[in-house]
């Protein structure tokens, strides 16, 4: 599966959000990072091409005014054409469609009686709308709050949630032990450090003597959980 990133930022080379999620992109899979440029005209046929090629979109961007950024906007508007992306003779049904957003408010102030007052899934019913329009599966979101207030395990996790909104293809608890298993193989087999070989080894010889008890382990709470609704 093949992942497009679209970035829209005014000045994403002075955003630690941005460069963060940058440097996160794995650099072995099918993903395409896509910066929106602030001050060119829209090349409508290079990106209706990108759109062609990959399976799953991203729209990556701060929350501006409750909205995208204008860039994002003009690009929604000059690039999902009908004819090209919804109504007759459309080609892009049946994508993928997801965004990751950042907020410079603390996320529990998203929310009735919050200074925000309206939650992100209220605020983003928009994209959610535009999904609807094309066809496209809309995945939960990603939401990143103050970034630059996240401790160094808020950062390591969200690595691994971002990693895994690019690439997972199922999101099953079964799936994300298999996607960690993938990352520890191709570790695994690019390390040239022996005593990083022999962690890496150790940790994927783990998960997988571990891998039936724990599948067991979480049929076994869902169970109870069913019951219990």
């Amino acid at each position: 599966m093949k992942t497009l990133i679209i970035v829209a930022h005014d000045d994403y080379k002075q955003s630690g959000t941005q460069q963060f999620l940058l440097h996160q992109v794995p650099q072995a899979g099918e993903v395409t990072w896509h910066l929106l440029a602030n001050d060119q005209a829209i090349d409508v046929a290079h990106e209706q091409q990108l759109l062609r090629e990959h399976q799953r979109i991203i729209f990556q961007f701060p929350l501006y005014w409750y909205s995208v950024p204008v860039n994002l906007r003009q690009w929604q508007d000059a690039v999902l054409t009908k004819g090209f992306a919804y109504g007759t003779n459309a080609i892009l049904a049946g994508k993928e469609f997801g965004v990751v957003v950042s907020l410079g408010e603390p996320l529990d102030e998203y929310q009735a009686g919050g200074r925000e007052h309206y939650t992100i899934s209220e605020l983003l019913k928009p994209l959610q709308a535009m999904a609807n329009k094309l066809n496209w599966q809309y995945l939960k979101p990603l939401v990143i709050s103050q970034f630059e207030y996240m401790t160094d395990e808020q950062r390591l996790a969200l690595v691994i949630d971002y990693q895994q909104f690019l690439t997972l293809n199922d999101t099953s608890f079964a799936g994300q032990q298999q996607w960690f298993l993938n990352q520890l193989r191709n570790r695994i087999n690019t390390t040239q450090d022996p005593l990083k070989l022999a962690q890496l080894t150790t940790i994927s010889e783990q998960i997988e003597d571990n891998y039936d008890e724990l599948a067991e382990l979480r049929w076994t709470v869902d169970l109870i959980r069913d019951e219990e609704e």
